[in-house]
């Protein structure tokens, strides 16, 4: 049997998250950013979701393993762009909220980010996007399921 790589969406999604990660790179580096643009990715979801989130509910969300995801917020933590504190509904949860110091900063580089989507989605019609994102929402759905087999 031949494997077409090129025709299996795990090879393009991993090329293009790996072009996007190299970009967004540069793009921090460019703007004396201090994070990788993993850390950027936890302090950007933290603001998404406007409220402090468990390190697992935040794990899960950004789909990494919940031991790098604390390791990634320890920088966040010392710099006083995130703090950790203890879940008001269980005591053995900790609980990670973007500090205003934290959201204040993400602000001044989102825009860059913002500009790094648009250059990214340069051709793409709305339709064609909310297609992609359809398709790729059901793929990481079966892909879930299929771990929790």
């Amino acid at each position: 049997m031949h494997f077409d790589s090129e025709s299996t969406p795990g090879f393009a999604i991993g090329r293009i998250a790996y072009l996007m990660r190299t970009r967004m790179a540069a793009v921090l580096r460019e703007a004396d950013w201090p994070f990788t643009p993993e850390e950027t990715q936890a302090l950007i979801t933290l603001s998404d979701v406007g409220e402090p989130l468990s390190m697992n509910d935040l794990a899960s969300r950004m789909v990494r393993d919940p031991t790098t995801v604390k390791r990634q917020l320890d920088r966040l933590v010392d710099r006083k762009f995130i703090k950790r504190s203890v879940s008001p509904e269980d005591a053995r949860m900790v609980m990670v909220g973007l500090t205003p110091r934290g959201e204040k900063k993400l602000q001044t580089v989102l825009p860059l980010l913002d500009e790094l989507r648009k250059s990214a989605l340069q051709g793409i019609t709305k339709t064609q996007l909310a297609e992609t994102q359809k398709v790729l929402r059901k793929i990481q759905a079966n892909l879930t399921q299929a771990a929790k087999e």
